[in-house]
């Protein structure tokens, strides 16, 4: 059986949180680690327990696959560094490890003869799945190396990291006001502590169920339950006491009725003038 080569890595920056360098098999492959001076790369590998520092860009040349994990500040210098360097970019991978920007931003090293990546990690308790972008034998090698480390890869095409990136705001970041406010009502209607945070969790689990079983075609929730006289009578009662909740409502109902104009449900009539 042939030898795998050593694992190369280029570190810059605060890497202790990497989810990457935390996988079990970085300590038995990693080989070259590179800094931006030498007594940093023995820090960083001293750290890891793994691997050995190396002083310039050509000592990568031992690895096939190559991780850049730095800030996306120093990625325009990094890039023009290893194409000054004397390196034979034919056969070698490089993969710019948990960074929101595209492969595109390697394109020089493409250009050289090396193969590109970037690897992004999904937000999971364990730390282990990630999205991968870019060249197939780059992605392909990302790939096996997730794999040797029982984590799960999800290969997007090339060019359409900003639509990963549009669906990971939409998921994660942009219902966390709708959220706050589903919190403050009901903390407003005497549900605390660790009740509050129990039904919130099984609210947005069966939201999510309702979701993936194709309820999302029917939406509404309350609204499905209940009459037109009921929701509209609540909302009116929710100006009354708390305003700014109902014009919250008010406005996600408007925008969820642009979404689906041509699907009839409970919330068309609901809170309208």
């Amino acid at each position: 059986m042939k030898k795998r080569l050593p694992l190369g890595l280029v570190v810059e920056g605060n890497s202790t949180s990497s989810a990457i360098l935390r996988l079990p098999s970085v300590g038995a492959e990693l080989g070259p680690v590179k800094s931006v001076a030498i007594r940093v790369a023995r820090r960083l590998s001293n750290f890891l327990k793994a691997g050995y520092a190396v002083a310039t860009y050509e000592e990568l040349q031992v690895a096939r696959l190559v991780l850049l994990r730095v800030p996306d500040s120093a990625v325009p210098r990094l890039i023009g560094d290893l194409c000054s360097a004397e390196l034979v970019f034919k056969d070698m991978s490089f993969v710019l490890c948990e960074s929101w920007l595209s492969s595109d931003v390697l394109h020089p090293l493409v250009e050289r003869g090396a193969t590109v990546a970037t690897v992004v990690s999904v937000p999971t308790s364990g730390d282990k799945w990630f999205v991968v972008e870019g060249q197939l034998s780059a992605v392909r090698q990302t790939r096996r190396f997730m794999e040797r480390n029982n984590a799960r890869t999800f290969e997007i095409r090339p060019g359409t990291k900003p639509l990963y990136f549009a669906a990971a705001l939409l998921a994660t970041a942009l219902p966390v006001p709708l959220f706050f406010d589903a919190q403050q009502a009901l903390r407003a209607s005497g549900i605390t502590g660790n009740q509050l945070y129990g039904l919130l969790d099984e609210m947005a689990k069966d939201m999510f169920r309702s979701f993936v079983s194709g309820a999302r075609v029917t939406w509404g929730g309350p609204l499905t339950e209940c009459s037109e006289e009921t929701a509209n009578s609540y909302l009116r009662l929710l100006h009354g006491s708390h305003p700014q909740l109902a014009e919250a409502v008010e406005d996600q109902l408007a925008w969820a009725r642009r979404k689906f104009p041509k699907q009839r449900h409970a919330a068309e009539h609901v809170g309208g003038s």
